[in-house]
């Protein structure tokens, strides 16, 4: 398994590459992205397959195999892609740009990066026992892996940071990116409220014990009630920022109201992380404590 082959290193730097173009902000150069993106996943699949000793090339001819041939060759060799749907999605509309007029947005950009670092954050690991930001830090600066949580500046620093950077950039993914990082903190405080509603998929603020949540943690002072009685024009927000691809859209949030949005969304990670450094416990289990006590008693 070589980490030093020339397929290997051009994925690398493509996805290097990416990061950096994303990062200076040019929304007309974002469609080199999205190209550089999904190029970079052919050849990090057809380096794989070559170490398997997999033939890239059609027929003996000079032409290599297909993104979909990659797909069959990597499952012969029990090479399990999970990220698969995303790939295909952004492979669709790597052709779109390819062959016709068109400039992605700044939120589809920013979402696709994230995608495709976390894959390869996984595969690099997976398949050739590397660290991913180890790998990139050798392309790109702390301050652009910072945006994707790829720098080794301190985690709080890093995460706050990286979201005033990526909201200088795209106040709409950095908002959704904001959004991603309190449900999860939500998650880690009363996990019982995911394993609950597993079979139905549900997201977390419609279960039963979500708004009993946030009511604990506004009576413990981790959040304050302004703050609270704002997270569901905080998720609605997010869902305009993440669904509404063109900046013409009527429904798209303004300036203003993205800026307040954000603000919001810093003060439930702080008010969260407080309450998950504190060792927490949820208002579902000190129910069960005080059950328990009447029972005794």
């Amino acid at each position: 398994m070589s980490d030093k082959s020339p397929l290997f290193s051009s994925s690398v730097e493509l996805l290097a590459h990416s990061i950096e173009l994303f990062a200076q902000g040019n929304e007309r150069k974002y469609k080199f992205v999205i190209l550089h993106l999904a190029n970079a996943i052919e050849l990090i699949f057809k380096d794989r397959l070559i170490d398997k000793g997999v033939s890239i090339y059609e027929n003996n001819s000079n032409r290599t195999i297909t993104v979909w041939a990659v797909f069959t060759e990597l499952g012969k060799v029990n090479i399990k892609i999970p990220e698969r749907p995303v790939i295909e999605l952004l492979i669709d509309d790597r052709n779109t740009i390819q062959h016709r007029f068109g400039f992605p947005n700044t939120a589809t950009v920013f979402y696709y990066l994230e995608q495709v670092i976390a894959f390869f954050k996984r595969f690099l690991f997976d398949e050739y026992g590397v660290d991913i930001a180890e790998v990139l830090k050798l392309y790109v600066s702390e301050n652009d892996l910072a945006l994707f949580g790829l720098s080794e500046k301190p985690k709080e620093k890093d995460i706050y940071e990286s979201l005033d950077d990526l909201f200088r950039l795209s106040p709409e993914s950095a908002i959704v990116k904001a959004f991603n990082l309190v449900e999860s903190k939500f998650l880690a405080l009363m996990p019982e409220i995911n394993d609950d509603n597993k079979s139905s998929f549900r997201p977390i603020w419609q279960s039963r014990p979500f708004s009993r949540l946030l009511e604990d943690l506004v009576s413990r002072n981790f959040l304050t009630p302004e703050t609270a009685s704002k997270f569901y024009s905080f998720r609605d927000v997010r869902n305009r920022s993440a669904h509404h691809p063109t900046p013409f859209d009527d429904e798209l949030p303004n300036k203003e109201m993205l800026a307040e949005t954000f603000k919001i969304a810093k003060e439930f990670i702080s008010g969260l992380d407080k309450a998950i450094e504190s060792g927490y416990y949820s208002a579902k289990e000190t129910d069960k404590d005080t059950s328990s006590q009447q029972v005794s008693t």
